[in-house]
């Protein structure tokens, strides 16, 4: 089935600007601890989740199945779902790594960003060239793009926001094919698409088909059958919309900039000349005028990666100590005894434009070495301390920063590997093959239909991974529709008949779907009163409560009256009965006595 228009998916996008609201109102959480992970899936029994499969259903390394995916049936995608662009598939491929030339770049690639743009400078920050990866951009041969091969598919349905607002993301890393001898020319860049929910009203529901759809690849045993149903999910999409992971809306060209493409560079001009190891981030930028249409990727900032020298007490630029003013407020947020949940906002003023994993001399990458720079006791320091006794918190202001680092492009790959985190979260995982979560190598190269899979660190496997999988497996075992009913509460224990009185009902969702006025859900009376009705600006999510207040009038009649509701969407009822009982007394006793 043909891939949605442009213009289709645009109206998904613009869905969902519509009820989330302007992009500028807060910045998000972009690390890889966001989304799902600190609501109730995180810690749900989950009897789905035990049946799950993470190599099949979270983590694609098998080599017969990621081989069948070619980076330039990517970017041929990529090119043909953006209409006329000028570009081929891989002329888009050479323009990535034209970013990484100084002006102009390669003259059939004009008008595209390049590293030397505001004097080698990125939001302020240092953006170095990187001529050995731009060898891709000048090398017109068919070869450059296809000595990229997929080393892996990742679900990452875990960053879905609670709300539903999308889907997570849906990721997948290429490494460029170098034998043994030729290892210094290791390249990566990984395609991270942010799938648009399709039925953003209804929350995170809106999510299970894709959800369910990778699930069920647990259930499949023949490789080359699960390699045809991944395939369709980047190439062809699930459900009724067909919205596929491939599209240029889904790598930052949509209204809330979400989505992107990372690169992991590794080449070396030689043996004995190392280039420093350079993370970066990329969004995908459809532009049209009155000629001509462009499809370009432009770098950005690399997110949850303030500029290092930030955390050096010494450093009194305006922005620096802004920065260090901001990381106060969020000690709280760090100091969250959960390895899969400690996190906090970096405003993008902040970010770095490159993220270096390597431990330099200077540490310049590195936040405790910064740290460490300036002589305790400082202001810096002095403050972390106080507002961590402030919330009654044993870290020390080293777990704080060292934390944050974890959180940071470099700090996962590379700087935090055996640090201590503090507390209950302990030392960081050591695990990595080689600098990388998932290992892009297999000796001997693999052959048409090998079985072997790509290797992934221990920290992979042994810690995400099996959290992502609770996730998922929770997620799915919830009921779309549910109620949990609190406690009744009352202003009034008892009341004289006939008189009126107020009372209220506290019900928590349980469900996935989200409850708001415009989806139709509401409290529906089953003794013919007033029905418990949202307010215009409720949303609740999952595991949020509502306590409704209502009006009544007794009854004329002394004794127990019970008053009776139950939820309902759409003409369709949920969850447990919701009852107020009420002690209606005689006209002519006691006055009310209040509880």
């Amino acid at each position: 089935m043909p891939a949605p228009s442009p213009f289709s998916t645009c109206l998904l996008w613009a869905g969902l600007l519509l009820l989330k609201g302007s992009p500028a109102a807060a910045e998000a959480l972009h690390s890889e601890r966001g989304g799902l992970h600190s609501t109730p899936l995180a810690h749900r029994p989950s009897r789905t989740a035990a049946m799950l499969d993470p190599l099949r259903s979270l983590a694609i390394t098998d080599h017969a199945i990621v081989s069948t995916i070619t980076a330039r049936s990517v970017f041929e995608q990529l090119v043909s779902q953006a209409g006329p662009s000028g570009f081929t598939a891989e002329q888009l491929f050479r323009q990535l790594w034209d970013t990484q030339n100084p002006a102009p770049g390669a003259a059939d690639l004009p008008g595209g960003p390049h590293c030397s743009d505001n004097g080698n400078t990125l939001n302020g920050a240092p953006y170095v060239c990187r001529s050995i990866e731009g060898i891709d951009a000048t090398d017109r041969t068919p070869a450059s793009i296809d000595s990229y091969v997929l080393v892996g598919l990742f679900n990452r349905f875990d960053l879905a926001p609670a709300d539903g607002a999308d889907c997570g993301e849906y990721r997948m890393s290429f490494a460029r094919f170098v034998p043994a001898p030729q290892a210094r020319s290791r390249n990566r860049f990984i395609f991270e698409g942010v799938l648009p929910n399709p039925t953003p009203e209804l929350g995170l529901e809106g999510c299970r088909p894709v959800a369910r759809a990778w699930a069920d690849l647990s259930t499949v045993d023949d490789p080359l059958q699960r390699g045809r149903l991944v395939k369709a999910l980047f190439f062809e999409g699930v459900g009724s919309d067909r919205n596929p992971v491939i599209h240029p809306h889904h790598y930052g060209d949509n209204p809330t900039g979400a989505g992107q493409l990372r690169t992991n560079q590794f080449m070396q001009l030689g043996v004995n000349e190392p280039s420093p190891w350079l993370l970066r981030e990329f969004k995908l930028e459809h532009r049209c005028d009155a000629t001509r249409c462009t499809l370009r990727f432009i770098p950005v900032t690399t997110k949850s990666t303030p500029r290092g020298n930030f955390f050096n007490a010494l450093n009194t630029t305006p922005l620096a100590v802004g920065f260090r003013e901001h990381f106060i407020t969020q000690v709280a947020s760090l100091a969250v005894e959960d390895f899969h949940r400690f996190n906090y906002v970096v405003p993008d003023i902040y970010n770095a434009a490159q993220s270096s994993p390597q431990l330099m001399r200077d540490g310049v990458d590195d936040f405790i070495a910064q740290f460490n720079k300036a002589p305790t006791p400082n202001p810096f320091f002095d403050a972390l301390q106080a507002e961590l006794q402030r919330i009654g918190s044993p870290l020390s202001p080293h777990h704080i920063v060292a934390r944050a680092e974890s959180l940071s492009c470099g700090g996962c790959h590379e700087h935090t590997k055996g640090r201590d985190l503090g507390g209950g979260v302990g030392t960081f995982p050591i695990g990595s093959p080689r600098f990388v979560q998932s290992n892009d190598l297999l000796f001997p190269p693999p052959q048409p239909g090998d079985p072997r899979l790509y290797g992934a660190s221990t920290t992979h496997t042994s810690t995400l991974l099996p959290f992502r999988q609770q996730i998922l497996g929770a997620f799915l075992d919830t009921p779309p529709l549910d109620a949990g009913f609190v406690r009744p509460g009352t202003e009034v224990a008892s009341v004289q008949a006939g008189q009126v009185f107020q009372g209220t009902v506290t019900v928590t969702n349980t469900g996935t779907t989200k409850w708001s006025a415009a989806n139709d859900t509401r409290g529906i009376s089953l003794d013919g009163t007033a029905h418990l009705e949202l307010d215009a600006g409720d949303a609740l999510l999952l595991g949020q409560s509502k306590t409704f207040s209502f009006t009544h009038t007794a009854p004329t009649v002394p004794g127990l009256a019970t008053y009776r509701w139950r939820m309902q969407r759409a003409g369709t009822a949920f969850g447990p009965e919701l009852s107020f009982t009420l002690h209606v007394l005689p006209a002519s006793g006691a006055a009310p006595r209040k509880r």
